[in-house]
C-alpha cells in the first residue's frame, strides 16, 4: 500500500512540474509576441510621415551606390540581381528577383518576392506588403534603396 501511494505522488509531482513548464512557455509566447507587435508599432510611429512624392529610387549603399531610376511615371518596379528586373542589384546577397515595389493612389508599397535573405524596411523584416515614404531605407542583401523627392 505504502509504495503505490508513493508512485502516484511520483506522478502526480511529474505532472505538475510538466504543467509548470507550459504554463511558463505560454507566458514567454505571449510576451515575445506582445514584444515584436510593440517594436513594430514603435518603428512605424518613428518613422516620419513625409508628404513629398517620390520621383526616384537610389541605392545609398551597396556595390551600386550612386545608381538611381526615375519611378515617377511608374506604377511598379521588380528589383533584384537577375538581368529580368526593371531595377538591377549588383548584391551576390539579393535574389534573382528579390522584391517589387508598387504603388496605389499615391503611396508606395514595397513587397518581397520569397527572398532569401528577406527585405527589410527599416531594418523590420517584412512579410507582406509595406508603405514605404520618402527617405526610408529599404535593405536587400548588402544594399540599400531609399526613396527620394
Amino acid at each position: 500500500m505504502d509504495s503505490t501511494v508513493i508512485l502516484s505522488a511520483r506522478f502526480g509531482l511529474l505532472a505538475l512540474l510538466w504543467l509548470f513548464i507550459l504554463l511558463v512557455m505560454w507566458v514567454q509566447r505571449k510576451d515575445v509576441v506582445r514584444a515584436a507587435g510593440s517594436v513594430r508599432r514603435q518603428a512605424t510611429a518613428q518613422t516620419p510621415v513625409k508628404r513629398e512624392k517620390a520621383r526616384q529610387l537610389a541605392v545609398v549603399e551597396g556595390p551600386l551606390r550612386g545608381s538611381h531610376m526615375e519611378i515617377a511615371s511608374l506604377e511598379a518596379v521588380t528589383i533584384g540581381r537577375g538581368p529580368d528586373n526593371d531595377f538591377q542589384l549588383g548584391d551576390d546577397f539579393s535574389s534573382a528577383r528579390h522584391a517589387r515595389l508598387f504603388r496605389r493612389g499615391s503611396e508606395w508599397f514595397i513587397e518581397d518576392l520569397d527572398s532569401r535573405n528577406g527585405t527589410f524596411v527599416q531594418g523590420i523584416r517584412i512579410d507582406q506588403p509595406e508603405r514605404v515614404a520618402v527617405g526610408t531605407d529599404i535593405k536587400m542583401g548588402r544594399t540599400i534603396v531609399r526613396l527620394t523627392p
